[in-house]
């Protein structure tokens, strides 16, 4: 990933929901830096390549969609039975 190209990528859910970058992958997982807010949150996220393509306000070019590759903390389970 490199700051001084275009964005083409948004990621979507996880610690950098909503924040754009550029990709140069097609497939697979890439790791994106974490803008900090705390010293308890990671410094990376992963992220998984899609092949959707989402619309941002800031271009009239479709974004490739990045989702949140990690897994959903159980104790922030919204099931009461924990499954």
């Amino acid at each position: 990933m490199n700051s001084r190209l275009p964005h083409n990528a948004v990621c979507l859910g996880g610690p950098c929901h909503g924040m754009l970058t550029h990709i140069d992958q097609d497939i697979g997982i890439l790791t994106v830096p974490v803008p900090h807010r705390s010293p308890e949150e990671p410094e990376t996220a992963r992220y998984r390549v899609t092949r959707e393509r989402v619309h941002h306000p800031s271009c009239a070019e479709p974004f490739i969609a990045l989702y949140w590759a990690e897994p959903p903390d159980p104790a922030e389970s919204s099931c009461p039975c924990g499954c």
